[in-house]
C-alpha cells in the first residue's frame, strides 16, 4: 500500500471495469451484498481503506449512515472522496481522514460499524489490523469485511498451485503488493481481537464470474476504451491481471470471502 500508486489513467481504467468510485472488483453490487441485512441507517460507519469513495458514498447516500469516517493512506484517494461527496451532496455525512499503517488516529468505541472491502489483504499484520477495528468499534458493534484469501493447494495439484503463483506474480509486476493469508489466519486474528459471532460466506463463485466478465470485456470489442486510457503496455498487463485472477478464483486456489462479526460486548 504505497501512497498515490494509481495514475489518473489507471484510476479511470479501473472505474470502467469496476464501476464509478471503485478500485476493486465487484463495485456497488458487492457492497449491497456485504451490507444486506445490516443496520446502517443512522449509524456511524468507519470505511477502512475507502479508496476513491465508492463505498462511502453508498453507505451514506443509499443506506443512510449518519456519518461515514472514510480513511485511507493515499491523499489523492481521499481528495477524490471529498470531491465525490460534495458533488453528491453528502459532505455533511462523510468525513475523510488520512492514516498510516498502524494504530488509527481515532478514539475508542467511536463507530457502530466497520466496513472494509478488499483491504486487509494488503496488510501484513492481520491481527493488529483487526485489533484496531475492534478498538474503534463500540461494544456489540459490527464488522463487515470482504477480502481475497489464499487457498493454494498442496503439491498434489501443481497446476492449481501455479495459478495462484502466476496471479501473485502479475500483481507484483503491476506494482501491487498484497499479503495473502489463508482463512484460518483471519479466523484466529478475529478471535484474538475479541470478535464474536463470526460468520464467513464464500463469495468466490460470484467473484469468479465478475472476474471472467472483466476479462471478456477487456479482450472484447469494448476493450478499446480501456486500452485508450491505459496505453498499450499497461493494457496488456491489465489483460493478464484479469485473466490470472479469473483463473485463480475459478480453480479456487484463491478465494473471496465475506466476513461478518460482532465486537465483544465488553468493548475494548
Amino acid at each position: 500500500m504505497a501512497n498515490n500508486r494509481y495514475s489518473e489513467r489507471v484510476i479511470q481504467g479501473m472505474q470502467l471495469l469496476f464501476g464509478e468510485g471503485f478500485l476493486s472488483p465487484g463495485g456497488a453490487a458487492e457492497v449491497a451484498d456485504m451490507v444486506a441485512g445490516e443496520a446502517i441507517a443512522g449509524r456511524t460507519v468507519l470505511d477502512f481503506g475507502c479508496g476513491i469513495g465508492g463505498g462511502a458514498l453508498l453507505l451514506a447516500g443509499t443506506w443512510g449512515a449518519a456519518k461515514v469516517i472514510a480513511v485511507d493512506i493515499e491523499p489523492n484517494s481521499l481528495e477524490r472522496t471529498r470531491q465525490a461527496a460534495q458533488a453528491k451532496g453528502l459532505s455533511s455525512q462523510i468525513e475523510t481522514l488520512r492514516i498510516q499503517l498502524g494504530p488509527l488516529p481515532l478514539p475508542n468505541a467511536c463507530a457502530d460499524v466497520v466496513f472494509t472491502k478488499d483491504v486487509v489483504c494488503h496488510i501484513a499484520d492481520k491481527a493488529a489490523a483487526f485489533a484496531e477495528m475492534a478498538r474503534v468499534l463500540r461494544p456489540g458493534g459490527r464488522l463487515i469485511c470482504a477480502d481475497f484469501i489464499e487457498n493454494k493447494p498442496d503439491a498434489s495439484d501443481p497446476s492449481a498451485a501455479s495459478l495462484f503463483d502466476d496471479f501473485v506474480a502479475v500483481l507484483k509486476e503491476a506494482g501491487l503488493h498484497f499479503h495473502f493469508e489463508r482463512r484460518e489466519v483471519y479466523e484466529r486474528a478475529l478471535a484474538a481481537a475479541g470478535f464474536e459471532e463470526i460468520t464467513v460466506l464464500d463469495h468466490t463463485t460470484v467473484s469468479a464470474t465478475v472476474a471472467r466478465r472483466e476479462y471478456d470485456l477487456v479482450t472484447g470489442p469494448e476493450g478499446g476504451s480501456v486500452r485508450d486510457l491505459l496505453g498499450e503496455d499497461f493494457f496488456k498487463l491489465r489483460i493478464r491481471l484479469s485473466e490470472t485472477r479469473a483463473l485463480a478464483l475459478e480453480r479456487r486456489c484463491a478465494t473471496h470471502l465475506h466476513i461478518r462479526a460482532t465486537n465483544s460486548p465488553k468493548g475494548f
